[in-house]
């Protein structure tokens, strides 16, 4: 049986949200030739992604059912520490920023934020 292809490594973003995950989608697709772009809806499928292939960055929700964003971040840490992750929610306060650097978010975006700062923050990580 021949070997199965190498996976190109993927870009996940998750979140709760289906016009959002659309629009992040368009902006991760148009910005980052050579990823996989894997769209998911709770963090139980984003750590099933990052089992099978190199996950370089994860942009999650914070606030979502079964497992919210802080909880993710641990568990991604956990098992995959090389993975970065960017942190968006429209419950921003300097509490959650505080917990997000607690739990080792590597960035931290209240909604509504320019789609540049995340480009910006895109193009860092993918360096």
């Amino acid at each position: 049986m021949p070997d199965q292809p190498a996976r190109n490594p993927a870009i996940i973003l998750v979140e709760d949200e289906p016009d959002i995950l659309i629009i992040l989608h368009r902006l991760m697709r148009d910005l980052t030739g050579g990823y996989d772009i894997v769209t998911v809806n709770g963090g139980a499928q984003a750590l099933a992604q990052i089992a099978l292939r190199r996950v370089p960055l994860v942009i999650t929700d914070y606030n979502m059912p079964g497992m919210n964003g802080l909880q993710l971040t641990d568990a991604i840490k956990e098992t995959s520490p090389e993975t970065r992750v960017v942190l968006i929610t429209a419950y921003a306060t300097p509490e959650l920023e505080k917990r997000a650097r607690e739990h080792r978010v590597d960035h931290y975006l209240p909604k509504p934020f320019p789609l540049d700062r995340l480009e910006q923050i895109v193009r860092d990580v993918l360096r």
